[in-house]
């Protein structure tokens, strides 16, 4: 026979967090585990369990300012992470197209903008505070 729930156990049940509350760094950190650690790891270092099936291995996420002379690239992080103006000269990339797949259920359009800047935001956020 199932179980049965009461409603005082319904609401002792939390909440889900909206990825969009809290903002910035631990925003991005939800969003990061949600969305892109299955291919980079939890540790940003680009060892998810999706990464031995990528042709190109997610690289490490964690030293993208190093590789850039120490100056963390937030511009061209958050380009990599939309997606949505493919560069040519970069080639094929195994990475998805987050810009729009950050809002895919929000109709209108200025608010899908919205919702996919502030998500990029706060990816890059993070980003910047795992770099070592």
């Amino acid at each position: 026979m199932p179980a049965l729930v009461s409603a005082a156990t319904l609401q002792a049940e939390p909440a889900r967090r909206d990825p969009f509350e809290p903002t910035g760094a631990e925003g991005g950190r939800i969003i990061f585990r949600t969305i892109c650690a299955t291919c980079h790891g939890g540790d940003a270092r680009g060892g998810g369990p999706l990464a031995a099936d990528l042709d190109v291995p997610p690289p490490d996420l964690t030293r993208l300012a190093a590789r850039n002379g120490g100056d963390f690239p937030a511009e061209w992080v958050a380009a990599r992470i939309d997606g949505r103006e493919y560069v040519e000269t970069h080639g094929p990339s195994e990475m998805p197209v987050w810009g729009e797949g950050l809002a895919w259920a929000v109709q209108d359009r200025e608010l899908r903008e919205t919702r996919i800047s502030r998500a990029i935001a706060m990816l890059v956020a993070y980003l910047a505070e795992r770099q070592r």
